[in-house]
């Protein structure tokens, strides 16, 4: 139900309805539709909810009301999603900020943008989704310092999940300056704050706060509490004292069991039954863990959470091939790797739906203006013929604005779409049928040679980096130590396969954070496999691959990757005599850099340089990239 107690609401709604009535208050009136929408939702008749509550937002928008938070247009999308139509929320959002950035009033594109952002947030598409609550965060600042201090709050969270704990602590601080500066506003950060040392491995810290959060929430509604015992029970399982995690379980089960009010959902640690499946991995009880873990899967698909059925699919199995059942783990793998692809399919799908409805937006705009300019020329005529010219002149040169104006943005679309096909090239090159293959066929040589914890090692990690590919390939700009994670994984694969050939180092400048630079994705792994299978593959002794990276001037990132193979030269020679492996990703890279140099005006810079002794003899190659930050 959306609110737990309807019948207390009833008296006060029906007070505003008569009280509007007697008074001739249209607001009155418009928003006592949102309390039928309630009823409905109550009853279970989700569609009419939605169909009363677009039918309130529709009235307050023509007068022109300030929605703030927990208003109807708020609270919509709560009745979308228990009608399971995420898809049509995403859409009706989409259509409602597009008519408040023409119409007014533009404070309501601030739940406009947070409402998509969570849309995004749903499919773990967090860079999207941060992007729309940075936005709706700049619109709140105008006129709301509550929902602004809010908006910081959800941002600093939405970066804890996705894994940017220095994103998230900057936002939390933020938070908590502002909200040590409103002291009318009761809100706490003790919660926010212990999730955060939670995820920095600062135990003592996390459990500090989640205890201060305990003591403040003791009047509030029971899911809170629980949500706070199971916290505590999370940092109690990592800190290994199991006494206490069974006590603080049990005593939210009870919780749980006494409500039934169905799963709780702890911010970056999983439902009840997750902890209670990490719990009895930990007193060595499979058994009852797999059952936990099993049930966590099932209330996670009921619920429809996204990124819960993900961690729960990944988890069933990473156990299960623990603990010897690879046909289980097997097909667990591919539910995960299915769901992965249907998130990518949802996406597309918003992203389609977004572009359609602000094209038709464009076109009612356009239609307007040329309607407004054909009525003010058709009166200026016959006032003023003289008049009448003049504006045939400001016409003409509006036109040829428009005209360049147009043909700069179908420039910039071109620029995009080759730019889009260039990261497509670059996604295939790295996750190309000869890697994939040849991957799968050294599993097959482990397993067969009875070297199984070679060979799951080598699956564990072969399936992180097709999950690390496919997520980073989903945003335009991703960090830096994402990217070097990928890239250790690919080099760790290649190195199990090729009885460690050769090694590779990194080596990263004290003054650079690679968890605050973002960089286009797979944009270093082509220069790698380049210096693998081109450069070191030939060489009968060890070599050895070096990346060092640092910052000039604190404008310009240079990473530099060297290898001590044979040389471009002797390369090419072998190359012409065997085709043994053939690799594009440098060519792709060299396309997506130039177009990325048009559309952005960058200046990104590569320079492959051939190292040679006095004596003209090869050294190997060195690849220097030069990124604006």
């Amino acid at each position: 139900m959306i609110y737990a107690a309807t019948r207390d609401f009833k008296h006060w709604f029906d007070e505003i309805h008569i009280l509007s009535i007697k008074n001739n208050y249209r607001p009155g009136l418009v928003y006592s539709r949102y309390y039928e929408a309630v009823i409905l939702a109550d009853s279970g008749k989700y569609n009419g909810a939605i169909a009363r509550c677009k039918n309130c937002i529709d009235g307050m928008d023509s007068t022109r009301a300030v929605q703030y938070f927990d208003y109807p247009l708020h609270n919509i999308r709560f009745f979308f999603n228990m009608a399971d139509k995420r898809l049509e929320m995403f859409q009706y959002y989409t259509t409602k900020l597009a008519y408040y950035k023409i119409h007014g009033p533009v404070e309501n594109t601030a739940t406009c943008f947070h409402s998509l952002g969570l849309y995004y947030l749903s499919i773990a598409d967090y860079d999207k989704a941060i992007g729309y609550f940075i936005r709706a965060l700049e619109v709140y600042k105008t006129f709301d310092p509550l929902g602004a201090l809010n908006e910081r709050g959800v941002i600093g969270s939405a970066y804890l999940d996705w894994g940017n704990i220095d994103k998230a602590e900057l936002y939390m601080k933020s938070f908590n300056t502002q909200n040590q500066a409103n002291k009318g506003y009761d809100t706490d950060d003790f919660d926010m704050w212990g999730d955060l040392y939670f995820m920095k491995h600062e135990y003592s810290r996390a459990l500090q706060c989640y205890f201060m959060q305990k003591q403040t929430i003791k009047k509030m509604e029971t899911f809170f509490q629980a949500n706070n015992l199971m916290k505590i029970a999370s940092v109690h399982l990592k800190l290994g004292d199991n006494d206490s995690v069974l006590f603080y379980l049990e005593s939210a089960d009870n919780i749980r069991q006494k409500e039934k009010s169905g799963i709780y959902f702890a911010n970056n640690f999983g439902d009840i039954d997750f902890i209670f499946y990490q719990y009895y991995v930990a007193v060595g009880n499979k058994k009852s863990a797999l059952k936990s873990l099993e049930i966590s899967f099932q209330n996670a698909r009921l619920s429809n959470d996204v990124r819960q059925i993900l961690g729960c699919t990944k988890e069933l199995n990473s156990f299960l091939l623990k603990n010897g059942d690879s046909m289980r783990a097997l097909r667990y793998l591919l539910q995960y790797n299915t769901l992965q692809d249907s998130l990518n399919s949802q996406n597309a799908q918003a992203r389609i739906a977004s572009f359609e409805i602000e094209q038709q937006q464009q076109a009612k705009e356009t239609e307007i203006e040329h309607l407004q300019v054909q009525k003010k020329e058709q009166r200026n005529y016959y006032l003023f013929g003289g008049a009448f010219l003049l504006l045939i002149v400001i016409a003409v040169i509006s036109l040829i604005l428009y005209r360049r104006k147009r043909d700069k943005a179908q420039l910039t679309s071109d620029f995009k779409n080759q730019l889009a096909k260039a990261e497509t090239k670059a996604l295939r090159a790295q996750m190309n049928p000869h890697f994939i293959f040849n991957s799968l066929n050294s599993i097959n040589n482990f397993v067969t040679d009875q070297k199984h914890e070679i060979a799951s090692d080598y699956l564990l990690k072969f399936s992180k980096l097709i999950r690390l590919i496919l997520d980073n390939s989903r945003s335009e700009t991703i960090p830096l130590d994402k990217e070097l994670e990928t890239l250790q994984l690919y080099v760790q694969l290649e190195s199990i396969r090729f009885e460690n050939h050769f090694k590779y180092e990194v080596n990263i400048a004290e003054n650079t954070s690679t968890g605050s630079i973002m960089i286009p994705p797979m944009l270093l792994q082509p220069f790698i496999e380049n210096a693998i299978w081109h450069g070191l593959m030939q060489k009968r002794s060890k070599g050895t691959i070096t990346v060092d990276i640092g910052k000039e001037n604190e404008k310009f990132l240079h990473i530099s990757i060297t290898d001590d193979g044979i040389g471009r030269e002797k390369a090419a020679e072998i190359k012409s005599k065997s085709a043994t492996h053939q690799s594009h990703g440098l060519k792709v890279t060299s396309e997506r850099i130039e177009m990325m140099n048009k559309l952005n005006s960058t200046g990104a810079q590569v320079h492959i340089i051939d190292l040679k002794d006095e004596q003209g003899n090869a050294l190997g190659t060195r690849v220097e990239l030069i990124i604006p930050v």
